[in-house]
């Protein structure tokens, strides 16, 4: 078995630990979203303008934090740990840009950054959101010569956006009953496609408001590695609002053919991930198009103290040499 070929267990181990879990599926959809609102809370439904297929720019925001990675940075650290941690693996300026890479090189594991502060707004209120270029990747196992059995799933790249009141992905926070958080992912499966989640943190009464996947503990006893990844498969083709522990999957896309997939990945694309609303819309961008949006009012208010302060950023790759991202910039109502 190759570095870059995983069992339908270790599959849930990506990205959000969970969800990256959805490969495989047997029908291309197209740029539609497959999503569903979940219903808002009667106290705090959201007032969202935002929409589907909107072109979004942050004109009536405040720059709270600018990063071009243009400054390189002297040994050991080449990099500016006065604005950012490393949160996994390495990360280091070069030619104007950040590489995030895993220690030891070629190793099958997790990097990434994240802001040594509370990046945005108090109680997250009004619009808090960041922007950032994803450059590009370099994987080991994205040589179709160098795999043994193509027709087995190979993780070539995992990247994605998570922006809580601790540092780290979903499934990490420190106190999972009062820690909140969402986050943004991409999941690189190969030869099944590309697939774009959208979730937030899992709250006790969804695991009896919405369904259950087969990687949800509990939820399909007795099923065993390709049952459970079939159960995940179908929540993602119905476009159902699902829960995949530890998150709960607010929206999924999937980009299956060659084309598709470099149209995404093969060249810079900037991508978005924003909160309005008094943190009760969620919605992401890719070059400034509004991709999807979901509803979660209450989530965040059911723990306000979690955000009192604001949240922090944390961006992280899966991948087994590195990923290169650029031109970061974190924006927040003023005033707030």
């Amino acid at each position: 078995m190759s570095k870059n070929t995983f069992s339908f267990a270790v599959c849930r181990c990506l990205l959000a630990q969970a969800l990256a879990a959805a490969i495989g599926l047997a029908t291309w959809f197209p740029y539609e979203s497959l999503s569903v609102e979940p219903e808002s809370n009667k106290d705090a439904k959201a007032q969202t303008t935002i929409k589907v297929g909107h072109t979004f720019t942050p004109a009536n925001l405040d720059l709270r934090l600018a990063d071009d990675f243009q400054k390189d940075y002297p040994a050991p650290h080449h990099f500016d740990f006065t604005r950012w941690k490393k949160w996994k693996g390495d990360a280091r300026t070069s030619k104007g840009q950040c590489i995030l890479a895993p220690t030891p090189l070629g190793n099958l594991g997790f990097s990434g950054i994240a802001t040594q502060n509370m990046a945005f707004n108090p109680r997250l209120a009004g619009t808090n959101g960041v922007e950032i270029d994803l450059v590009g990747y370099s994987s080991k196992g994205d040589d179709p010569e160098e795999v043994e059995n193509p027709d087995e799933m190979r993780l070539i790249m995992a990247w994605g956006l998570t922006l809580g009141n601790w540092h780290g992905l979903m499934g990490e926070q420190p106190d999972k009953p009062k820690d909140r958080g969402v986050q943004l992912h991409l999941d690189l499966i190969l030869p099944n496609g590309l697939y774009v989640y959208l979730v937030r943190g899992l709250l006790p009464e969804d695991l009896e408001k919405y369904p259950k996947d087969g990687y949800t503990p509990g939820a399909h006893p007795g099923l065993n590695a390709e049952e459970r990844r079939q159960t995940h498969e179908d929540a993602v083709e119905k476009g159902e609002v699902f829960v995949s522990a530890p998150c709960l999957c607010l929206a999924t896309r999937l980009y299956r053919t060659e084309q598709q997939i470099e149209d995404i990945l093969g060249h810079s694309r900037r991508w978005g991930l924003y909160l309005t609303d008094d943190a009760n819309t969620i919605y992401w961008t890719l070059d400034g198009k509004v991709m999807d949006v979901a509803d979660i009012s209450g989530y965040f208010h059911s723990s306000p103290e979690s955000v009192r302060e604001g949240a922090h950023l944390t961006i992280s790759a899966l991948a087994t040499d590195s990923c290169t991202i650029d031109d970061l910039k974190i924006y927040a109502s003023p005033d707030e």
